[in-house]
């Protein structure tokens, strides 16, 4: 026999400190303030979480796409294919190799941060925009669009701003591969790369003019190097190279002084 409700709307039957009372609605935020990457952020730590591998793999992926994308903007400069030379090891380390990957994997965090508080702020500046044109009694035709655009972007862009972080994120990770594989590749046309002499058939493998090549780099099957006289690359099979041995810069202090005889 059910119990008799009391004032208060509860069951008379049932003892009031089993009355759970209803969770309050959650406060409602303006969706003008709302953070995109705070709405990204949860489902993907609860990913995370359940599949650590998984982040893993996606930060490794990562590195390994940069390291990838500057050899291929490094090597392009020398005329060498080094996409249709490497293996499939080699393009699993390519981002170990390069350690600016990595610094380019870890500089990307801040720099989706500060992009993300520039859109909270816009978004608010959207929303008082849109408060005050629709407080307008007969609003003209130019008002009308904006007040639509203000409204598409405050109410169902949200789609648009995640495919915008993501388009900020490849754009910012090609620029910074591209000027840093730039940067080496103007170092080494100065003279700043290594300096190597390579052994083929018992004999030293002389460039156009001296005895030493610049080192450009290597993978699995191939060694990469650079003649300064000709200004021309030189793609060498491992399986013909004897040795490589590495020649220390002559710094200036170094030089031997020629004294004159009297």
């Amino acid at each position: 026999m059910s119990g008799v409700p009391t004032a208060s709307g509860h069951d008379a039957s049932v003892p009031e400190a089993q009355v759970t009372p209803a969770p309050a609605p959650a406060p409602a935020t303006a969706d003008g303030e709302r953070s995109t990457l705070s709405d990204s952020l949860p489902p993907l730590k609860r990913l995370f979480a359940r599949e650590p591998a998984l982040g893993i793999t996606a930060a490794y992926l990562l590195v390994a796409m940069a390291g990838i994308f500057h050899g291929y903007r490094y090597y392009r400069h020398f005329g060498i294919p080094v996409l249709s030379l490497s293996q499939v090891s080699d393009f699993l380390v390519a981002g170990i190799q390069e350690p600016i990957a990595l610094l380019l994997v870890l500089s990307t965090l801040p720099l989706i941060w500060v992009f993300d508080r520039v859109n909270v702020r816009a978004r608010r500046r959207y929303r008082a925009a849109h408060a005050r044109l629709q407080a307008v009694a007969q609003p003209a035709w130019w008002q009308r669009l904006r007040l639509r655009w203000l409204s598409w972007q405050l109410f169902h862009a949200r789609w648009y701003l995640q495919v915008s972080y993501l388009a900020v994120l490849f754009l910012y990770g090609w620029m910074f591969v591209a000027l840093y594989a730039d940067y080496q590749v103007a170092r080494i046309e100065r003279g700043g790369a290594p300096q190597v002499r390579v052994w083929q058939g018992g004999q030293l493998l002389r460039p156009s003019s001296g005895e030493t090549w610049r080192y450009l780099g290597a993978v699995s099957n191939y060694v990469f190097v650079y003649d300064p006289g000709t200004r021309s690359a030189q793609i060498l099979p491992v399986e013909s190279i004897e040795r490589i041995e590495p020649v220390a810069p002559v710094k200036a202090g170094n030089l031997p002084v020629v004294v004159p005889v009297p």
